[in-house]
């Protein structure tokens, strides 16, 4: 398939060597009118002097002057001869040089009648001639004879020939100059841009959108560039947009996933505290009974010490299962991020100084306020710090603090952010990604219900925030919790303000 360049190369030649051919054309012809009018003028001007010559001697004396003043013209260079006729139109005399040759035909009479000269181009067996006919009259203005002159255009001929060999080189060369500068301008000016344009075309079709022209041209090709590098940055911020959708359609499928567990989770809380927790409550009340009697010996009040104790911890695990999927909607109002944790530090706070951990509270100042739920968000803090304890035992280091981080596009409000940070063994590589799944604990001979985060999850979710965990096994995990401020629209609202969110299950 042919090239658009191509064709616009062919196109331009093809115009060009027509123009080009017209030219040299019209060249050769402007030469050969120049050269004949050449001959024209210098024919003539010797015939005018010819014929001045012999009608000076009249009649009688014609052909004697005629065969004096012959030799003469025919040594004149490039001249012929002369040739004489009488009123008849025969020839009466005649130059050496003529003899036996052919003379052009010519109506004598009628030049002699009308008086006018008669000439042109003529071609005799061998070669081109130029002649001229002039008329002769004597002092009563009658005719009396008439005088031809033959001259030979040979070199005409070759002039033309050499003239139409340099016009034709000349044509040539220009025509092979422009056919360079044609094609050179073409590629470097339409074929490469555009082969250019095919090419990233090409590779935005296999999905590369990080490519642009950059086109610094002020043409055509150049607004067709800047409309191309258009059409990427559009198409780029459409696949942006789709992975973003797609990323939100996988969290929205997780989350109903993780819905459809909790509203599982509710069903077997719901069964479990109706078919166990009446049992369990009849069988911790004959053990506590039992415990009361004076006669037991320290093994039997040991072993029913051991039944209570067992029975509580299935109780609390009911409660958590119920407390999970049937949470309450959180009742929003405007809080101050620092009072939530400092009232959650006054909780925690004796148990890690009793266990010798080293707890540090950092609170930033000027913390915008945020719309939440100060009891749940206490709760989240309490399970993360709870954790935290656990996770560093009777050495190390459990730091608590807050800070505001302004989001990248300026726009949106700004995230305040509590950081729970531990200097505990840290979260093994392959568990991380399921420390959110209900049921599922690290903290193994400790002890655990694997429900204290999916809880803190939920709760972060319910407030619109974020929860992220990032563990370095041997030296320690950090949990950061974000929760976007307040604008200042619900920030300047005088009265707490209660919202309604999410579904009970």
């Amino acid at each position: 398939m042919t090239s658009l360049g191509n064709k616009i190369t062919i196109a331009l030649l093809t115009a060009i060597l027509v123009v080009m051919t017209l030219e040299g054309y019209f060249s050769f012809q402007r030469v050969r009118r120049s050269l004949l009018a050449d001959i024209q003028r210098e024919v003539a001007s010797i015939s005018r002097i010819v014929r001045a010559t012999l009608e000076s001697v009249g009649e009688a004396a014609l052909s004697s002057r005629f065969e004096q003043l012959a030799p003469y013209v025919q040594d004149t260079e490039r001249l012929l001869g002369l040739a004489l006729y009488d009123r008849g139109g025969q020839v009466i005399a005649l130059s050496p040089s003529l003899q036996g040759h052919a003379l052009p035909e010519a109506d004598i009479t009628h030049i002699m009648t009308s008086r006018t000269p008669v000439e042109g181009l003529w071609r005799d067996h061998t070669a081109s001639r130029y002649y001229r006919i002039e008329p002769l009259y004597n002092s009563q203005a009658q005719g009396i004879a008439a005088v031809l002159l033959l001259e030979d255009v040979s070199f005409f001929s070759r002039e033309l020939r050499v003239q139409a060999c340099y016009i034709g080189g000349v044509t040539f060369g220009l025509f092979v100059l422009l056919t360079g500068l044609v094609v050179l301008i073409i590629r470097q000016g339409i074929t490469q841009p555009l082969q250019g344009f095919t090419q990233h075309l090409g590779q935005l079709g296999q999905g590369q959108v990080d490519l642009r022209a950059h086109a610094s041209r002020r043409d055509e090709l150049g607004r067709l560039a800047q409309a191309i590098d258009r059409v990427w940055d559009r198409v780029a911020a459409a696949q942006q947009q789709a992975l973003m959708e797609t990323a939100e359609k996988l969290r929205l499928e997780r989350a109903l996933r993780q819905s459809e567990r909790f509203v599982a989770l509710g069903q077997l809380a719901s069964r479990l505290a109706h078919e166990i927790g009446t049992p369990l409550n009849i069988i911790k009340g004959r053990a506590q009974q039992l415990q009361q009697r004076a006669t037991l010996t320290e093994k039997e009040r040991s072993f029913l010490t051991a039944i209570v104790s067992q029975i509580e911890r299935i109780s609390r695990f009911i409660r958590q299962l119920l407390t999970l999927a049937r949470r309450p909607e959180p009742r929003f109002r405007i809080l101050s991020v620092n009072d939530v944790v400092r009232r959650s530090w006054e909780v925690i706070g004796d148990r890690g100084a009793d266990s010798g951990v080293e707890m540090t509270l950092d609170l930033a100042d000027n913390l915008p306020p945020i719309l939440g739920d100060a009891d749940q968000l206490q709760e989240v803090l309490l399970n993360l710090t709870t954790n935290a304890l656990q996770a560093v035992g009777t050495t190390g280091r459990v730091l608590l603090s807050t800070r505001v981080r302004q989001n990248s596009d300026g726009e949106q409000p700004q995230t305040v952010e509590i950081i729970v940070r531990d200097t505990g063994p840290g979260i093994a590589p392959e568990d991380l990604p399921h420390v959110f799944e209900p049921f599922f604990t690290t903290k193994g001979a400790i002890g655990g219900s694997g429900m204290g985060l999916p809880i803190s999850r939920e709760i972060v979710h319910s407030h619109c925030g974020e929860i992220s965990i990032t563990s370095e096994p041997g030296r320690g995990t950090c949990v950061v919790v974000a929760l976007p401020a307040a604008d200042r629209q619900q920030a300047s609202v005088p009265q707490p303000a209660v919202i309604a969110q999410g579904h009970s299950s």
